[in-house]
Parts: C-alpha cells; structure tokens; sequence
C-alpha cells in the first residue's frame, strides 16, 4: 500500500520562516547599493556647489571690475603667480593648507614608505596607514595655531539671531591689494557691525584685522589617492584631506600690520 506524504503543519510553517528569512537578506544588497549611490552623488553635487560658488565670487569680482573701469577709478591688481594662478595669501587659510601640504610631502619622503595606489598590497596599505594615521594626529596639533590676519570684510549674511556669515578676503596691507581666494565665518553680529560701520558720514574701506585661533581637522579618507576635479576638501596627500574651524575672537577694524614675519611665513603669533 503506498503511502501518502502530506506536509506537516510543522513543515509548513519552517518553509515560510525561511522565506521570510530570506527576504531581508536579498534585499539588503540593493539597498546597500543604494546607500553607496546616494552618499557619492551627495558628494558630486558638494563639489558642484563649491566650485559654483567660487565661480560667482569670479564674476563677482569681474563686474566690480568693470564698473570701476567705466567710473574711471583704478582697480587693484590681483597677485598671480608665473602660471597666471592666484597666489595663495600666507595669512589665511588657504595659506595654512599650503603649509600643511608642503610638510606632509617632506615627513613622507622622510618615511620612505611607496605613495599607496589601487594596486598597493595589504601590509604596504597597513604600514602607511599607520605612519597617516600618526602624522595626521602630530600635524592637527602642530598647527593649531593663534592667528591675526588682514582681511577686507566683502559683505555679509544674517543666519541667526546673534550670528552673521561673513566673506574675508584676504589682503595684502603692504601693497593694499587683496591676495588669494575669499573665505567664510560666522561670527558675532555685533563684532560684524562694530568692523563695517559708518563713520563721519561715510563707510571706511572695510579693511579689518580678524584674529581668533585656526584648528585643523586633518581626516583619513581611504578612497581618496589624488587630488581629484575639484579638490574639495583640499587634498593633502595619499588618504588625506583637509577640513577646518576656526574660533573667532575678534575683528578690530582698520588693520595696518600683518602679524606675520619672515620666520613665521603662516601669519600666526606664538
């Protein structure tokens, strides 16, 4: 007599739990993939911003160009460097990145670790990540630094009740030239109104001293070997990068000295 197999409730009920079992897991993939996706398009469109927005400070500074050409006042030239590039003002924080770069190239040569690559094997990735992450931790308190910087105050932006997001540009108070790209920070309104005021019935020429204490924040980024389109944030080297804060401490107005020397090309005090 043959005998009949029928499943077991217990049977069907282990099948339906390895479904649902499943299900999560297949999923997971996607979704991953999605993540991965999403946070590289986010960073696309960083970039995008960033070099967006110095473009409009470009063709800022290109129309305020014009119109002075047109009204027949003079208009300040802009210091390039031999490749026609804008340099880079020593005091500010375009100046620091260029110094932090400059002494990670000089502590790796020293290393004489191979500059890691795609094809890097596992221990040479080890040995160099663990040299980054020493010299990353050395070089975030080495120049963490008190600093006195001229700026020209190019305007500013209300974001809170006490704040205002303000444009520096960086300035030469020996040649009275502005030097390098802009920069932003909130600082107190108060501080803001104190350094643009109106005085004697007409607004002085906004030059200002900005003083407060700049804290790097060297990061490792694994995925990131060169400098990449848009160099945002500025690359230091192999798996390095370089963000910044700065914590503002004053804005006296009509800067007529640098704080910077021959010895101290960075513009810091000791």
């Amino acid at each position: 007599m043959p005998i009949q197999c029928r499943p077991t409730p217990f049977v069907l009920v282990a099948i339906l739990a390895l479904a649902a079992l499943s299900t999560p897991s297949q999923a997971q993939a996607p979704e991953t993939t999605l993540a991965r996706e999403n946070e590289r398009l986010a960073a696309q469109v960083r970039d995008l911003e960033a070099t967006l927005k110095s473009a409009l400070a470009r063709i800022a500074e290109l129309e305020t160009s014009l119109a002075n050409a047109v009204s027949g006042q003079p208009t300040a030239p802009r210091a390039v460097t031999a490749a026609g590039t804008v340099e880079a003002s020593n005091v500010s924080p375009a100046g620091l990145a260029m110094a932090i770069k400059a002494d990670f190239k000089v502590d790796f040569e020293a290393s004489g670790l191979p500059d890691p690559t795609n094809a890097t094997n596992a221990d040479e990735r080890i040995r160099y990540t663990r040299w980054l992450d020493k010299w990353v931790a050395a070089s975030n308190r080495q120049f963490r630094e008190r600093v006195s910087w001229p700026v020209m105050v190019m305007g500013g932006k209300v974001v809170s009740t006490n704040n205002t997001l303000v444009t520096f540009q960086p300035w030469d108070v020996e040649k009275s030239i502005p030097v390098g790209g802009s920069f932003e920070l909130a600082i107190p309104t108060r501080a803001f109104a104190r350094a643009t005021r109106v005085r004697d019935g007409a607004t002085d020429d906004h030059i200002a001293l900005l003083g407060g204490i700049f804290i790097p924040e060297i990061r490792f980024n694994s995925e990131r070997l060169e400098v990449g389109p848009f160099n945002n944030p500025p690359f230091i080297g192999s798996m390095a990068e370089l963000v910044w804060r700065f914590d503002f401490q004053s804005l006296a107005p009509e800067a007529t000295t640098a704080k910077a020397s021959p010895n101290d090309p960075s513009g810091t005090e000791p």
